[in-house]
């Protein structure tokens, strides 16, 4: 069983992280606030899975985070604005967006929790490089500018389309999930794993190279993906089969290695 047990006839509980943005004024002299928000494909795609999930809003203390981690079975760090580069000793770079400090110190403190106690995470986007610096490592901080000869990884589609493929690490976490050397992902970033944390293995590159899947060998389950699963799991058994993952891990099951289409 992962570090918390639970009924195995009761959904284990998936937290999925918030990022924040500011509006929906409480009244004329209230604008501005912050609102804890995630996109509701992540939590249809947990239940989808057979999880049951709950929001983490960023305003947390090292207490309140372990309290959570005591009460989930497994954790998503879900998509959002750029890292800062002082997180990993950086200054910032041309090509720097919006970045978020109280949600990096939430979401950086909240991996190496789990990453500690075992408990079951999947990065998807942001979150594969907030695990990634909360571990060590650091990242590309515009791919464009940095990495001129990439592919691109921002396109101008839905979050629906599948963009570009990626190719797979054999015998890696990921493809035991997948069953797959290369399959089609939907990536839309504009950062991307640089140096990668001690602990941490590549298991997936795009075309051009860039890092696009991170896991940690000897670890229960922890797996981070640059695409967004949340956005293709309706249609696409490969991104379903990554959340179904976390949801069997996050049950105490080895990950279910499926036949893909």
């Amino acid at each position: 069983m992962t570090a918390n047990a639970h009924p195995s006839s009761s959904p284990p509980l998936i937290g999925i992280t918030c990022s924040r943005l500011t509006g929906g004024a409480w009244g004329l002299y209230s604008l501005g606030h912050f609102l804890d928000y995630t996109f509701s494909d992540y939590s249809q795609a947990v239940l989808a899975a057979g999880g049951a999930p709950v929001l983490i809003p960023t305003p947390q203390s090292a207490q309140s985070l372990r309290r959570v981690l005591a009460g989930v079975q497994g954790v998503i760090l879900s998509g959002g604005p750029d890292v800062h580069p002082r997180r990993y000793g950086e200054e910032p770079a041309a090509g720097l967006g919006e970045v978020d400090e109280a949600l990096d110190g939430m979401e950086i403190a909240l991996a190496r929790l789990a990453v500690d106690r075992g408990v079951p995470l999947l990065g998807v986007c942001r979150g594969i490089q907030v695990l990634n610096v909360a571990l060590g490592g650091s990242l590309y901080q515009d791919i464009a500018s940095q990495l001129p000869e990439a592919i691109c990884h921002t396109p101008k589609a839905d979050k629906a389309v599948l963009t570009h493929t990626v190719r797979i690490e054999e015998g890696s976490l990921l493809a035991r999930i997948l069953r797959r050397r290369e399959i089609w992902v939907n990536g839309k970033h504009h950062q991307a794993v640089k140096e990668v944390a001690p602990g941490l293995r590549p298991a997936a590159w795009a075309r051009d190279g860039v890092i696009e899947a991170l896991e940690y060998p000897g670890k229960p389950f922890v797996l981070g993906v640059q695409w967004h699963p949340e956005g293709t799991f309706r249609e696409d058994p490969f991104a379903l089969k990554l959340f179904r993952a976390l949801a069997a891990a996050a049950g105490g099951k080895p990950p279910q290695a499926g036949r893909g289409r």
